[in-house]
């Protein structure tokens, strides 16, 4: 099975309400930001030294302390003492399957559990990708990968488990909505990242629909990534929101949603997308992106 199958197989294999795993390549892919992610610290687990090399320099020049492990125990040891933000392993690492190893680390260093990045050569499974965000996994990267997709992907993964934290202490758990929030959920979303985008000059875009019919959710679906959100901003309004994404990327989106609905009867509902702008309040934004 190549990488676009697996993500197909995964993508209808993961059930309602629970995490998606980002998987690189894939045909809705993009990098993403080139900003770093600031303080923080990744392990990098990998028997092979040349990877652990080149995984841990290419985390380091995006911000990241980066701690190389040979191997899956040892890793779990250092996890008693000190837990990173992320982990990127290369589920092998420690001679069994990939899912085995993914559950060893689970339980190895519960309670803690950070967001886990395969960096491998073993194309997942649909089991993989419908068993693994109940262990952490939040994307994989296969071998061989261009240089910058691996940080692009490791500094999305930490920024969506900030977001998810900082949204949970609002009283919004993302796996209850199987992806689509409903909109007092879309606005706390947008009230989370206007902050973090404000804090940390990170852009910010909403892609807009004008209908919000389960016909209209499907095509949208199916012309984006499984881990973007989609929400309903109010009645009649599907949006794909949109982190770390520019007016430029929010542009690309737009032309693939409007495509999507572009043979809709009677009439092809509008499309448009909006991006913040500096200091732009959530609501302000939530306001332009209704009114296009």
């Amino acid at each position: 099975m190549d990488a676009n199958a697996a993500y197909a197989s995964g993508v209808s294999s993961v059930a309602a309400g629970s995490r998606a795993v980002e998987l690189l390549p894939e045909k809705t892919g993009r990098l993403g930001t080139r900003t770093p992610i600031g303080p923080r610290l990744a392990f990098v687990i990998d028997s092979t030294p040349a990877m652990r090399t080149i995984d841990a320099t290419l985390l380091e020049v995006h911000g990241f302390s980066v701690e190389a492990f040979e191997t899956l125990d040892d890793a779990i040891r250092a996890c008693r003492e000190r837990v990173p933000d992320v982990v990127v392993m290369e589920p092998r690492a420690a001679g069994a399957d990939a899912l085995d190893a993914l559950v060893r680390w689970h339980h190895g260093v519960a309670p803690a559990e950070p967001p886990v990045v395969w960096c491998t050569t073993v194309t997942p499974s649909a089991e993989h990708l419908a068993r693994g965000p109940e262990l952490a996994l939040r994307g994989v990267v296969i071998k061989p990968f261009r240089l910058e997709a691996l940080a692009a992907l490791v500094v999305r993964v930490v920024r969506n488990d900030e977001r998810e934290a900082r949204l949970r202490q609002r009283g919004v758990d993302l796996r209850r909505h199987g992806g689509t929030l409903p909109p007092e959920s879309a606005r706390a979303w947008l009230g989370v990242e206007s902050e973090l985008a404000e804090a940390h000059a990170r852009p910010l875009s909403v892609v807009t629909v004008a209908a919000s019919s389960d016909e209209v959710s499907r095509a949208v679906r199916s012309v984006i990534r499984n881990v973007d959100l989609v929400a309903l901003l109010g009645e009649g309004t599907v949006a794909v929101l949109l982190p770390d994404v520019d007016a430029e990327g929010a542009a690309v989106v737009t032309q693939r949603v409007r495509s999507a609905v572009s043979g809709m009867e009677p009439d092809p509902p509008q499309v448009a997308a909006v991006t913040r702008q500096p200091g732009e309040a959530a609501e302000s934004l939530l306001q332009r992106a209704l009114a296009r």
